[in-house]
């Protein structure tokens, strides 16, 4: 079984050492990506507004700046307040291996306390490599489901990567990391009641409640706070916690300090959950066939691994009550993308949450409950009111990792993202401040968000 101080340990060594180039090469893209994202949320995402606002009035003499008002916070409140915007779109990166979003409270954590640090660019980077690995492996090891025991555990696997992160740009020894992984523990768990609370904002805002524990636990354990021995394999630790067995130890231990997972994170097309993109395929092929959003009687789905999260409960699928909400329905999700063409950031607007026509159509999509070997990622069996069937397989989604991704093929979504906030704001500044970050620190950058 492994030890929560042996992988510190393993962590610990590499620091010292040159990090593998396509691992900070990915830890650029993932920044400048996530970053673009949480600037499109400020005007989207109206949730992530408390978040800003108590950040700005109880954030005194702070040197992190709050996306989207100018403002400066202390570390832990800009944290916060700008990882409320991380996952409020749902177009963050993505862990597919994993399913966990592992760079949505990493980024916010690491660069406000780099900012508060005045941490050097490389160091950043590294930070960002190093926390991104960790929140992988994390969610490579469970050995069970979370959400048998009552868990929603990607934001808090992901924290964990955020918190190994930030105690690099603290600079804690090996004893205050491990401490500082059992302080964020003792202030972040998350229940997925979440799931079944349709008006909750939770699903949007979480990463801000993770990255603000996360800076705090780095800061408390820097301080000399003393956590827990066995944070992750404990008898009560996070693991038993959240599946009632201990880490899987192959996924955390191999290749660690030599191979790290950034670059197998993938960034996303589309601004809603993962499990809902094989319906913007499904749709967009029907659309090419001809079928007209008003000829469908009927559309059955089988997804795989079965996932009913997408698809309920009760009416919130066909009905979702918040932009959040819709993003992780496909029966909104395919009858929006059949009647509009495509799912762009602004799909989800209220006015869209409220269209007859895609609600209407929207409730005649249905989860299959028939067996069907695995091999794909989702079937659409679509019957028309004329007596024809339509059958789309999607065998997988396509993944755009980040190794196959440069920032120059990032202008098109960065740009979209930056209209969204409706204000302009210069792709040439921005893209070059992410390129001199090793030379020049995050203030640039943040300066101009």
């Amino acid at each position: 079984m492994i030890s929560s101080r042996a992988v510190i340990e393993r962590y610990w060594s590499v620091l010292d050492r040159p990090l593998d180039k396509n691992a900070l090469a990915a830890a650029q893209i993932a920044l400048a990506d996530g970053l673009a994202v949480m600037v499109a949320a400020v005007d989207l995402e109206p949730a992530a507004q408390p978040f800003a606002d108590h950040a700005t009035a109880l954030g005194g003499t702070g040197r992190a700046s709050i996306i989207g008002t100018g403002g400066k916070s202390s570390a832990p409140l800009a944290a916060l307040a700008n990882g409320a915007l991380a996952h409020a779109l749902d177009f963050e990166d993505t862990f597919e291996a994993g399913m966990i979003h592992p760079n949505a409270s990493l980024v916010p954590a690491v660069l406000a306390l780099a900012e508060s640090e005045r941490a050097e660019g490389g160091t950043v980077l590294r930070a960002l490599a190093l926390g991104c690995d960790f929140a992988c492996r994390l969610s490579l090891s469970l050995d069970g489901d979370p959400a048998q025991k009552g868990w929603y555990h990607p934001p808090i696997l992901s924290g964990l990567g955020a918190t190994l992160g930030a105690a690099v740009i603290a600079q804690l020894t090996e004893q205050q990391m491990l401490d500082a992984l059992g302080l964020f523990a003792a202030q972040f768990m998350l229940s997925d009641e979440l799931k079944r609370s349709p008006q909750s904002h939770l699903r949007a805002v979480r990463e801000g409640l993770a990255a603000r524990a996360a800076v705090e636990a780095v800061l408390l354990a820097r301080h000399g706070v003393r956590a827990l021995d066995h944070p992750l394999e404990g008898q009560s630790g996070v693991f038993h916690l959240l599946t009632g067995a201990p880490p899987r130890s192959g996924p955390m231990l191999e290749g660690l300090g030599e191979q790290l997972y950034g670059p197998a994170v993938a960034l996303k097309r589309w601004p809603c959950c993962r499990g809902t993109h094989s319906a913007i395929m499904a749709a967009r092929a029907l659309r090419d066939k001809g079928v007209a959003p008003e000829a469908i009687a009927r559309v059955e789905v089988v997804v795989t691994p079965p996932n009913d999260m997408l698809f309920g409960p009760g009416p919130q699928a066909s009905v979702p009550r918040t932009p959040i909400g819709a993003k992780f329905s496909i029966p909104f999700v395919f009858a929006q993308t059949i009647k509009h063409g495509t799912i762009a950031l602004n799909s989800f607007s209220h006015s869209h949450l409220a269209d007859p026509e895609i609600i209407a159509l929207a409730g005649r999509v249905k989860m299959a409950s028939l067996e069907r070997d695995a091999g794909f990622d989702a079937i659409y069996e679509v019957s028309l009111a004329n007596g024809a069937v339509h059958r789309e397989t999607i065998a997988q989604v396509p993944i755009w990792r980040t190794a196959d991704v440069t920032l120059d093929d990032l202008w098109p979504k960065v740009g979209d993202c930056f209209r969204a906030r409706g204000r302009s704001m210069s792709l040439e500044a921005y893209f070059a401040a992410i390129a001199r970050l090793d030379q020049d620190g995050v203030e640039p950058l943040m300066a101009l968000l």
